[in-house]
């Protein structure tokens, strides 16, 4: 079934409607429960406005993004390593023509990044498909992205289907050909982030209103004792005139007292703070740079920079997965039919940082007295390598 990609950005309704307006806890409780039904149009459109409209969950998203979006993507062929260590097993000849039709076939995508990018948002929105166009002939050119409200399935596991105009509360859509598609599935990050994101809105607005009350104290002169009627009107002038400058002659006797909204420290920036926290622990896995906490030092940033590594490889390998499903497997079964598979799409962080994790790690094994196989170390930094006889040392 071909879907018409371009026909979906015309529906003007949903462009006029701003789910973020008059949005409280039982409103984003029921819209999280259509969601476990597959009802997604209305849940989805609040995920793509709060994500937009929120500076930690862009900040969050954004940081994410850019690490896989950093990462370089390659062909590689398999390795089946024999009981005596060699790799004789693996027919080199398939796997390097099996490559090389990987290796067009990818290099023909108009906008893989663009792609990638679109199937990262499932990450936080809990899937992402791609519809899959080709050329006159007859390999992919594009992969378009249908957004996410457009979705919807019986149930919450039950086969995607089309809503084709976004409807509110479908239960059933236009079933489609999974092959026709790129999907990646999975955990919705924004379930969790939508709450601390109403939560973090409605301090926020609260903290606004508290400004406006008592961002400017209120001031009241109290007049000296026993001052007579006479006098109040005169005094009211004074108490006028110093609030617009700040300064001059209050009577013997006077007071001046300011309205602080019963305390000095309002406890809205602390719940910003750990409201801030919690998004960026559950979108990062630990505390971005701009949040460390005082005294921090060089090992917790190490950590949280690991942390943050060991997400975006999985990342890489989550969406590696999904192009070795929907990709190289449909399209290596056409050209090599009855073959095994012997080339993969990868899409992992770039191969200096890896390569020197690698090189770094083979090292100390060396110290230990363990030696890694020439291959194995050649396949994982990338580096062409091989083994040097003691006699040309």
């Amino acid at each position: 079934m071909a879907i018409q990609i371009y026909s979906q950005k015309s529906n003007a309704w949903r462009d006029a409607y701003n789910p973020l307006r008059g949005m409280t806890l039982p409103k984003l409780l029921s819209l999280l429960d259509a969601g476990e039904r597959g009802q997604y149009a209305d849940l989805q459109w609040l995920y793509h406005y709060m994500e937009r409209s929120d500076a930690m969950v862009f900040s969050v998203m954004q940081r994410r993004r850019a690490a896989l979006l950093s990462c370089d993507w390659d062909i590689k062929q398999v390795s089946a390593p024999q009981h005596d260590g060699s790799y004789s097993g693996v027919d080199a000849v398939l796997a390097e023509e099996q490559a090389a039709v990987l290796r067009e076939a990818y290099d023909r995508i108009e906008n893989l990044r663009d792609a990638v990018a679109f199937l990262f948002s499932g990450f936080f929105r809990g899937y992402a498909h791609m519809e899959k166009h080709y050329s006159a002939s007859g390999m992919i050119q594009r992969l378009e992205a249908v957004e996410q409200w457009f979705w919807v399935r019986d149930g919450m596991y039950g086969a995607w289907e089309y809503n084709q105009n976004a409807v509110s509360g479908r239960k059933r859509g236009v079933p489609i050909e999974a092959a026709d598609f790129v999907i990646l599935d999975n955990v919705p990050l924004n379930r969790l982030l939508s709450m601390q994101y109403l939560g973090r809105t409605l301090t926020l607005r609260d903290w606004d209103s508290f400004l406006e009350v008592y961002g400017i104290p209120s001031v009241f002169l109290v007049g000296p004792p026993n001052t007579p009627e006479a006098k109040e009107d005169e005094y009211q002038r004074i108490a006028e005139q110093l609030i617009a400058d700040g300064r001059g002659y209050l009577p013997y006797g006077s007071d001046i007292k300011y309205v602080n909204g019963g305390g000095n420290a309002p406890p809205f920036k602390d719940r910003i703070e750990y409201l801030d926290r919690q998004i960026t622990l559950v979108a990062t896995g630990g505390l971005l740079t701009m949040l460390a906490e005082a005294g921090s030092g060089t090992l917790a940033g190490n950590a949280h920079s690991e942390t943050f590594m060991q997400i975006a490889r999985g990342d890489a390998l989550a969406v590696s997965e999904v192009f070795q499903k929907h990709l190289d497997v449909p399209l290596l079964a056409e050209f090599f039919p009855g073959e095994p598979i012997l080339a993969y799409f990868e899409f992992a962080p770039s191969a200096s940082e890896q390569s020197s994790r690698v090189v770094d790690d083979a090292l100390k094994l060396a110290k230990a007295g363990v030696r890694m196989d020439v291959e194995v170390l050649s396949e994982k930094t990338g580096y062409g390598l091989e083994r040097r006889d003691r006699d040309e040392e």
